[in-house]
């Protein structure tokens, strides 16, 4: 079981998500910094270096958040065992967005 408190996430740790609409590639440099950038779809070439807090609420099971320099703020349910996640987005343009994507990969670097 993982800590409270405690990343799940190592350093080159990779996620791709499938979204119907774009697909991000997240990349953890740390326990506390990330860089997503959208690898296709829409938005395609966009990328920010950003503080994320990862919280694990059971085996599996991973609250993941950031918030982007632009200001929009992302939060994933990251359900690793079915590689799915159900995640919420508030553009810095406003609005509120709710996804459900597939976690297609999930690598080392």
């Amino acid at each position: 079981m993982i800590a409270f408190g405690t990343s799940p996430f190592r350093a080159g740790q990779v996620l791709e998500i499938a979204f119907a609409a774009f697909r991000p590639r997240i990349t953890f440099h740390s326990d506390q910094e990330l860089t997503m950038e959208i690898i296709a779809g829409d938005n395609a070439g966009f990328k920010d270096t950003v503080q994320y807090e990862a919280t694990p609420m059971r085996d599996g099971l991973v609250v993941l958040s950031w918030q982007e320099h632009i200001g929009s703020t992302v939060v994933h349910v990251l359900d690793i065992e079915a590689s799915q996640t159900y995640t919420l987005i508030t553009p810095a343009k406003g609005g509120f967005i709710r996804l459900v994507g597939r976690i297609d990969r999930s690598v080392t670097l």
